[in-house]
């Protein structure tokens, strides 16, 4: 079988904002996680996406967006009555990424408890190996490529049919978009959901939200440890400060989650009539709350 290997060398950058550009597509996944491996079947979902730019890639959660569209296709029905009910069978991923690969830079951000945090991060690509297997995606010709990627063994699925080098997550780099990438153990899954074009009127930017905050890994870490062992004590800890994002607030205004590729601004519902907002979770989503099987083994 014939082979070919790519190797792309990673390097460290010093954090830097590149300009911001407007995606021309995107790719949807189904991102699955089995985050307890003793709890298999209590795995983390969520629909993820990737903003693809002609120089830039930005992978994030799509379910806001989701909840927006939700919350819109109610509120726009004939003889709306005032009483929202939104469905929550996801849970979003807390890390997103933007990277520039002509310039070997990328940046990391983390969010909890309504918080952005900008981090420094290393522009990484995997050692891919492409195969001569192939198989139809969504109607597209894909290849089947493998490597070994922060400890686990990946294989992705790619089609030059759509010449991005891009792809889920930290997966990219190979001459074509990835649509599908799982790991031999099946603990990571991101299933192809679908390709979208762009128009230029697009008002979506790939770009680092202005209001998140600038720290480092050990930091945010602290600070993620603190909100999950008392989100109160942690919300309480910085009511008053200014330039929060990512919240989902009712009563008045919903502020869906901001930041690069979002499509939504926030969304003054004050004047609605909305009488009541009730969110009900999945009965058949029922996550572990326990992470002792990350997505990156190693660092």
């Amino acid at each position: 079988m014939k082979r070919t290997m790519i190797t792309i060398v990673a390097s460290a950058f010093v954090f830097c904002l590149a300009a911001q550009e407007k995606p021309i597509a995107k790719v949807h996944y189904n991102f699955m996680h089995v985050n307890d491996t003793t709890q298999r079947d209590k795995h983390l979902r969520d629909e993820v996406v990737t903003y693809l730019g002609q120089n830039s890639s930005y992978y994030t959660s799509y379910s806001s967006e989701r909840l927006n569209q939700d919350l819109k296709r109610q509120t726009d029905k004939a003889g709306f009555d005032g009483n929202i009910v939104l469905s929550k069978s996801t849970t979003s991923i807390d890390r997103n990424y933007i990277f520039y690969p002509s310039q070997e830079k990328a940046i990391e951000l983390a969010s909890f408890g309504g918080d952005s945090f900008l981090i420094d991060s290393k522009f990484e690509v995997p050692i891919w190996e492409i195969h001569d297997e192939s198989k139809d995606i969504g109607g597209y010709n894909c290849q089947k490529a493998t490597t070994d990627f922060k400890g686990r063994k990946y294989t992705a699925w790619f089609t030059t049919d759509l010449p991005f080098s891009s792809g889920p997550w930290k997966l990219q780099g190979l001459p074509g978009l990835i649509l599908t990438a799982t790991d031999s153990r099946e603990e990571v899954k991101f299933e192809y959901a679908g390709f979208d074009k762009i128009g230029g009127e697009t008002q979506i930017v790939i770009e680092a939200p202005s209001t998140a905050i600038k720290s480092t890994s050990t930091e945010v870490k602290k600070l993620e440890e603190a909100f999950k062992s008392n989100p109160q004590a942690y919300l309480q800890s910085k009511q008053g400060r200014s330039g929060t994002t990512g919240k989902v607030m009712f009563g008045g205004a919903v502020v869906v989650k901001g930041g690069p590729g979002s499509t939504s601004k926030a969304t003054n519902i004050s004047n609605l009539n909305i009488k009541s907002v009730n969110i009900k979770s999945d009965d058949s989503y029922k996550p572990s709350k326990v992470t002792n099987n990350p997505i990156e083994l190693t660092q």
